[in-house]
Parts: structure tokens; sequence; C-alpha cells
């Protein structure tokens, strides 16, 4: 006989959503990003965050999607929390930016958009010039 699936041995038992649920959420999150479904991703994220399975990229990946959904205090409110964790990538800055030009706040969105480029890779184009 096998073991039931919610022995303590089972490696699925390790989180609700078995080994790869987070991967194959975070996916169908993009999925629906690209696809113009803000709420359906920001719900998928907000799981992913509720389980304490979401890294600085998914919740960046959620505060976009709240403020494509239309909820740009509560995406700087997501910003926030990313910023508190050390998660201040480029693209945290890009976001970061959108949400405040959102909220009408230009001067701050300017400052995020300097940290944005500031942050980027600069790409050299002397190899292009030869």
């Amino acid at each position: 006989m096998s073991t039931p699936p919610d022995a303590p041995n089972d490696p699925e038992a390790a989180h609700p959503l078995g080994p790869h649920g987070p991967t194959l959420l975070d996916l169908l999150s993009y999925i629906y990003l690209e696809n113009d479904r803000p709420e359906k991703a920001a719900v998928l994220l907000s799981a992913l965050d509720e389980l304490g399975m979401a890294g600085a990229r998914q919740l960046v990946s959620l505060a976009l999607a709240q403020l494509r959904a239309g909820k740009p205090e509560t995406a700087l409110g997501t910003l926030d929390r990313v910023a508190l964790k050390g998660g201040l990538t480029s693209a945290f800055h890009l976001v970061r930016a959108q949400t405040l030009v959102a909220l009408g706040r230009e001067a701050e969105a300017e400052a995020a958009m300097r940290a944005y480029t500031d942050l980027r890779p600069r790409q050299d184009h002397s190899a292009d010039s030869r």
C-alpha cells in the first residue's frame, strides 16, 4: 500500500501548492498581465504573497498588476514592502515611477525614473562603430 499524500515525509506536503505550484502561479500571473487581465494576475500573486512564497520579483509584478487594475495606492503600499526588504531593482524603480505618476506625484516619479535609468546596464556602442 502507498503512503497517503498528506504524510509528513511527502515532499508535496511541504506547502499546499506542491513542488511546482508557485512557479505555475507565477507563470500564469505573467500570462494574465500580458493579456490585459491585471485583476487575475493580482489575485494569483497575492496568494503567493499570503503563503509567504513571493519574492521581490513577484511583489513588483503584484504592484504592476495592482497599478494596471486601477489601484495605484495599493501598488505603492506593495512597493513600500519591497523597498523595506531591500528589493530595489531597476524594475522596482520603473513600476514605482509609473505608480507615482498615476498618483500625481511627478517630482517623486522623476526621482524614481532617474534611479531606474541609473540601474539599467549601459550598452557599449563602441563595438558597433567598428
